[in-house]
């Protein structure tokens, strides 16, 4: 069986380091990036923490898979192989990706 590619928009589980690097857990992630071979993710958390500039808003909907109301960390994110993702559990709206990606290009300065 295929498996369905992976595009910018969706929301899938992807397995995050600790910042201390002490362990990892696999929690949700959009993606912000992507090609053949690897993806490029964005930590998504029920906890806003950080500099609030570089959140962005994510609600709990049937399209997005998510339980509960969830914020985008722009300012957390990760390039991987795309054989590390099993699929999308999900989708963000239009307007989350556009938000996201303001974000991203003021933090990298694009």
């Amino acid at each position: 069986m295929e498996r369905k590619s992976i595009e910018k928009g969706d929301i899938t589980l992807v397995v995050f380091p600790f910042t201390d690097l002490s362990s990892e857990k696999r929690r949700p992630a959009l993606v912000v990036g992507a090609s053949e071979e690897h993806v490029v993710v964005a930590f998504i958390t029920t906890r806003s923490t950080g500099p609030l500039q570089w959140h962005a808003s994510l609600s709990s909907s049937d399209e997005s898979g998510l339980m509960s109301h969830s914020t985008v960390r722009c300012d957390k994110i990760l390039s991987i192989d795309t054989k590390l993702i099993s699929g999308a559990i999900g989708a963000a709206s239009p307007a989350t990706v556009k938000k996201v990606d303001a974000k991203l290009r003021r933090l990298l300065k694009l």
